[in-house]
């Protein structure tokens, strides 16, 4: 049997092992999980070669969910979503504080990184601002802000 169509069978054999590994780094979006299965198999192609010949089928299955991590968690890394972007909905879900409290009462309990970053988003600043003057990506501040916000719910609300 010649490389592609060896290739070719590994690929049969592991196909839901890789559906399901993209389709949850894409987070059930279909054309998303087609990229990722495509990039995947394109990477288990160009590093066939490492997988040893005449490997069993639990060492073939091993070595494609752990190259197929790999290459998810650097897909991930270089091409990060946000998964929820700042816009008004969710700035406006900052809890507001009664008459008698301001910002830094509101804040108090945080970490001074987190005050730091409410701090920057109740200036006005947008997330690009906000990571490039904390060092952190822009995902990162989404990230973030989204349990900065969920904590201030908890804490005021009791949630």
């Amino acid at each position: 049997m010649n490389r592609e169509a060896s290739y070719t069978d590994m690929l049969r054999r592991h196909r839901q092992l890789l559906w399901r590994m993209c389709m949850r780094r894409a987070c059930g979006n279909r054309d998303i999980c087609l990229d990722l299965v495509q990039e995947v198999s394109l990477s288990l192609w160009e590093h066939y070669g490492d997988l040893r010949q005449g490997a069993s089928l639990l060492e073939e299955r091993a070595w494609v969910f752990w190259h197929a991590r790999t290459v998810l968690d650097h897909l991930h890394r270089r091409h990060r979503v946000p998964t929820q972007p700042i816009d008004a909905e969710l700035s406006n879900t900052l809890p507001v504080p009664d008459g008698n409290a301001d910002l830094d009462d509101l804040v108090s309990f945080l970490a001074p990184d987190d005050r730091t970053l409410v701090r920057m988003r109740v200036e006005g600043y947008n997330a690009a601002e906000i990571a490039e003057a904390m060092g952190i990506s822009r995902d990162n501040v989404y990230q973030r802000l989204h349990r900065i916000i969920t904590k201030l719910k908890e804490e005021q609300y009791g949630i």
